[in-house]
């Protein structure tokens, strides 16, 4: 006696080959590639690494210091000098153009967790159509039951586990992006409200002669910042 109704007209052989496509939502493969091959941190880091070099202008000794012995006999700590004075002019551009990074990664980590939804929904929507069928399956050869379409019924499983195990993994890695990004914006506002302000606030001091104390506190300021654009950075490679 058969185990119950099958989950698909196995006498259409058409209609085996497509179970579970109602399942299988082709567009959510394609945000996941696009939620994967998003390049926002990167923009971020390369902004904050600008903004790094404009906040070096007038330091030649620690310019020195970062281009090694090898730049110096070839002159690239003339050259980063002059790199870092011309970006110094443009230090309002370069903040606006790291919040507008900023920005723009804050949005994809919105979409990032709204597709780790979606992603979520829909193994589950897949586990379910699988599991449907594999108890249908289970329960005929139980009962000795036995069709021809129950190859093609199981080839066709297989290519439905497939697609889960795909979707599994695409959110593991998801998951690990958005932690990333979180993480990266966590130390932009740590550098945005925190360390930029008292950086300003130093060079702003130090210029009025104000004292030994406020240019420590600018130095101190460009040292943590530099130190947070290296820990973003560390992070993408």
């Amino acid at each position: 006696m058969s185990a119950g109704h099958a989950p698909v007209d196995l006498d259409d052989a058409l209609a085996v080959v497509e179970y579970g496509s109602d399942a299988v939502d082709a567009a959510l493969d394609a945000r996941l590639t696009d939620g994967l091959a998003d390049t926002g941190a990167a923009t971020l880091v390369a902004r904050l690494r600008d903004l790094h070099r404009a906040m070096q202008a007038g330091r030649p000794r620690e310019i020195r210091r970062g281009t090694g012995l090898i730049g110096r006999l070839l002159g690239r700590d003339v050259e980063a000098e002059a790199d870092a004075a011309a970006l110094q002019q443009r230090l309002g551009v370069l903040i606006a153009d790291a919040d507008r990074s900023a920005g723009a990664l804050r949005t994809n980590a919105t979409r990032q967790q709204a597709l780790q939804d979606e992603l979520s929904q829909g193994i589950a929507r897949i586990a379910r159509t699988i599991k449907a069928a594999r108890d249908w399956l289970d329960g005929e050869a139980v009962a000795g039951m036995a069709h021809p379409a129950h190859e093609r019924l199981e080839r066709r499983l297989g290519q439905l586990a497939t697609v889960q195990a795909t979707w599994e993994l695409g959110a593991r890695q998801l998951h690990l992006l958005h932690d990333q990004h979180l993480e990266l914006l966590a130390r932009y506002q740590r550098i945005r409200d925190v360390l930029l302000p008292t950086w300003r606030q130093g060079v702003l001091a130090s210029a009025a002669a104000s004292g030994a104390a406020h240019n420590t506190a600018a130095a101190d300021a460009q040292a943590a910042i530099e130190s947070e654009v290296a820990a973003m950075a560390a992070t993408l490679d």
